[in-house]
This record gives structure tokens, sequence and C-alpha cells, in this order.
């Protein structure tokens, strides 16, 4: 039987360091039809010339382009694709040789249009598998929607495989979060979606990398987070749930004015995104305690009353909370 062609779509900024890892680790793929698309979003580290290397391998195109961003690679990448499937890589992290071999065969067998793996978070010292224990689930698609949405699937485009014809909107243009904006709408046109929680992907986390620095990205949180809302709603996609979809967001707007708040310093632009999404949540008034939960629905009367009080205490019980946490290490063990 014929193999399906899988495009491979790696967006490169910078990354020479560790590209030849990740690259040869596609490459080197026991499943042999792909096609790999590498755009070198205007890397100034050399990294072009290592993507140039592997352009020896029939499979492999590089595109060269000024900097943009992630999102704005992909989607070219995307436009050029001719797989039938389509997996996306960063470039920083590197992958089990039978990583698709797997997969396809995951997705035969289930019949869906989307696989989704395991992976290995890998630190300095240590490989840490998450969702590994070897078994698998299939769900329908509004199944599979309903728990992505919920976060019990995580929105992480470098685990999944795609059928193309689910890719039928292009990834949001975001400095961050741009996966949390776009991957639903993607599950949301699947008939089945497959998950074998073997890890099959290796994640390397970088202290420098977009999930372990932090710069004000809040407002692409709140940006992919009303998109969730308003698609899922304006969509009408999973009758029935308009009310968990709309206590999903309102807690998710809370959870961003918590976490601006704590911050240690706390900006005049960063007071207006917290005004910003505090008019958002009063648009969707009343708003009852037993629809969000009495510790948002505390935070929320909080945060209506004076900010100036929210952030002191919100601030205040979260120096409590890692005082008990070392308080209770200290008392309990190492």
């Amino acid at each position: 039987m014929t193999q399906p062609l899988i495009s491979v779509i790696i967006p490169v900024y910078n990354g020479r360091r560790y590209l030849d890892l990740c690259l040869q680790s596609v490459t080197g793929q026991t499943y042999r039809n792909i096609e790999v698309i590498i755009v070198d979003d205007g890397s100034t580290d050399g990294s072009g010339a290592v993507c140039d290397g592997y352009a020896a391998d029939s499979r492999v195109t590089v595109i060269h382009k000024a900097n943009e961003g992630q999102a704005v690679a992909r989607n070219i990448a995307l436009a050029q694709a001719t797989g039938e499937l389509v997996s996306f890589i960063d470039c920083d992290d590197w992958l089990e040789p039978q990583m698709y071999e797997t997969m396809t065969a995951d997705m035969s067998a289930a019949g869906a249009d989307v696989a989704i793996c395991g992976y290995w978070e890998e630190f300095t010292s240590h490989g840490k598998p998450v969702n590994g224990d070897g078994s698998t689930a299939v769900y329908s698609g509004s199944e599979a929607l309903r728990l992505l949405l919920q976060g019990k699937i995580g929105s992480y485009l470098w685990t999944m495989l795609f059928r193309r014809n689910v890719i039928q909107e292009p990834m949001m243009v975001l400095r961050r979060y741009e996966d949390h904006a776009t991957i639903f709408k993607w599950v949301s046109h699947a008939g089945k979606v497959v998950c074998h929680h073997q890890p099959l992907y290796h994640y390397r986390q970088l202290q420098g990398s977009s999930l372990h620095s932090y710069d004000d990205s809040s407002n692409d949180f709140f940006t992919a987070i009303s998109e969730r809302y308003h698609y899922v709603a304006d969509h009408r996609l999973l009758p029935g749930w308009e009310a968990e979809n709309r206590r999903l967001y309102l807690r998710g707007c809370l959870k961003i004015t918590k976490d601006l708040v704590r911050k240690p310093v706390f900006t005049p632009a960063m007071r207006g995104h917290v005004c910003q999404v505090r008019d958002e949540i009063k648009a969707f008034l009343p708003i009852t305690r037993r629809e969000i939960g009495t510790k948002y629905y505390i935070r929320m009367k909080l945060l209506f009353y004076s900010i100036d009080v929210y952030r002191s205490i919100l601030r205040a019980t979260s120096l409590l909370s890692l005082h008990n946490k070392k308080h209770n290490k200290d008392l309990f063990g190492k």
C-alpha cells in the first residue's frame, strides 16, 4: 500500500545550535515518504546555511525570508505543502525515529483525521515523559474538541499529525499562543481524533524560549481565548455546551488578570490591559458564583471593586502560597 505523503513544516529562527539533531531526526524517519519544508525566518546565526546543507536531500525545500514570526512562516509553508498529511516541528526539538510510522498507523487503524502522540520534556539533566502510559483513545471530532477546550488535550502543534483537509484556516498570527487560537478550529473539522499516549516527540526545555521567559504576551493569550469563545459560539459547534464555553472564557479572562497583577513589576501598559479584560468580563454580567466557582467569583468582585486592592490581595496570597510550599517541604523532607 502506498504511504501518504507527509508535509513536515519547520520554521527556523536562530536555532543553529540544535538544528542538526532536529533535521537528522526528521530526514532519518523510518517513514520515508515525506517532504520537508524549512522556512528560515530571517536567522542571523548561520541557521540558513545549515538548512541549505539539508537541501541535498531531494525531499527537503528551504525558504529564506525576513523575520515575521512562526505563524507567518508556517502559513507560507502550508501554502506550498502538497502532502495529504501535515506535521509541524520546532527547530530546537527532535523526533523518535518511528514517530511518523507510528502515527500514520494509528490514523489508519482508527480512521482518524488527526493523530496525537505523547512527548518527552527534555531538561538539561534529564527527560520526563508526558502522556506516556502507552494507552490509545479514539474520540469523535466533537468529543476531542470539548477535551481540547477544557485543556484535557494539549494544544501543541508538534504532537499532532493532521489530514490536510482539516486545515481549513490559516494559523492566527500572534507572537505567542497562535496554536491555542488555531488548533481547535482544525480539530472541529475532524471526524475522529486518535490519541496514542506513547512519547514520540522530544520537547526541549529552553530557558530563553517563548514558554520559559516573560514578556507582555497576555494580549496574545486574551486574543486566543477570545477567538476560541467567539468561534465556537458563532459557528454553533457544540450544541448544549454554550454555558460551558462561556464559563471557560470568563475563567480564562480572570486568569489573565491574576497573572498580570502578580508580576513583580506592574507597568501602566499592564494596568491598561487589566482594565480592558475587566471591561470584557463586565459585558457578560450578570455572572453568578455558581457559574464560575467561588474562587473566581471572589476575584471578580475584587477586580470590579479596585484594581489596586485586587493586586494587593492577590500578591499577598501568592507570597503566602509560596511560603506554605517551602514550609511543607521543610517539614516533610526534600
